[in-house]
């Protein structure tokens, strides 16, 4: 039997594929000589056969991957990427939780809080750069 064959054996037994077998090359004359599975399997726990560790996709190929991100890559509407109503809820909780950490801090009275908590909810401040401009609007008067 071909040393191809043991390899093929080997491989099988390993579980792995034939090209991940490895073979001491001192040991040879012993792997030639073997002729059962269990001759192999031998081999194998004697070290004369091993598999090579499985290779992964390394730590910079996947960063190189997230870094390009032209417009060309985009697969499908603004709508798709990201639904209304998702953004609807980020824009939301990303402005109440700059009010409630104002009325913490006591920079804000709670009646003011109250005032724009509900413009919030109702859409008409939709950055919290306008929120400061309405805030710093209704202290003034």
């Amino acid at each position: 039997m071909s040393i191809v064959n043991k390899r093929r054996i080997a491989a099988s037994i390993l579980k792995v594929g034939v090209n991940r077998v490895r073979i001491d090359p001192e040991r040879i004359q012993d792997v030639v000589d073997a002729v059962t599975r269990e001759d192999i399997k031998r081999l194998i726990k004697e070290g004369a056969i091993w598999a090579v560790p499985k290779r992964g996709i390394s730590s910079g190929r996947r960063k190189m991957k997230r870094k390009r991100r032209g417009p060309g890559s985009k697969k499908g509407s603004k709508g798709a990427r990201m639904g209304k109503k998702e953004r609807w809820v980020r824009q939301v909780r990303a402005l109440r939780r700059y009010l409630k950490a104002l009325k913490a801090r006591r920079r804000i009275s709670n009646e003011i809080f109250k005032q724009v908590y509900k413009k919030v909810k109702g859409g008409e401040i939709k950055t919290v750069r306008r929120l400061k401009e309405i805030i710093a609007e209704m202290e003034r008067r």
